[in-house]
């Protein structure tokens, strides 16, 4: 009643149109979507755009252990895909833990070798997993 009343037409099928998704306030029904109906709310149209990459917030030490997201020791800065994966930088999501091989100044964005990777991490078999699937798209 109220849809007609707004000239919505008389139904009883409506179609909304949302340009935008809000995940943190949508986190139900995008789960419920996904699990009950096998319905992605939002879908890649390919292969991996873009890397959060770590980048240090001040000069770091030899030997320090990565905070990770919102910590001390670096910030993320969005870089191309193909450019993260030829230059090996670091995931943002991925450094958590790692210890530092050697000394990186500030504003440098660190590698995977610039640092020891914590063994046996789900995180790390899981991003070899997505470089393995999408390896045509790095060249």
């Amino acid at each position: 009643e109220y849809l007609e009343y707004v000239k919505m037409g008389p139904g009883p099928l409506y179609c909304f149109y949302t340009p935008f998704h809000l995940p943190h306030l949508e986190i139900s029904s995008t789960i419920g979507r996904a699990a009950l109906l096998s319905d992605p709310t939002v879908s890649p149209l390919g292969g991996p755009a873009c890397d959060t990459v770590a980048v240090a917030k001040r000069d770091l030490e030899s030997g320090e252990v990565l905070d990770g997201l919102g910590g001390y020791c670096a910030y993320g800065l969005i870089e191309n895909w193909r450019v993260s994966r030829a230059e090996r930088l670091l995931p943002m999501g991925i450094s958590e833990g790692c210890r530092l091989k050697k000394e990186v100044p500030k504003d440098t964005a660190l590698t995977y070798d610039d640092v020891e990777l914590p063994p046996g991490r789900t995180i790390d078999r899981l991003r070899e997993a997505q470089c393995s699937t999408f390896k045509s798209q790095d060249s």
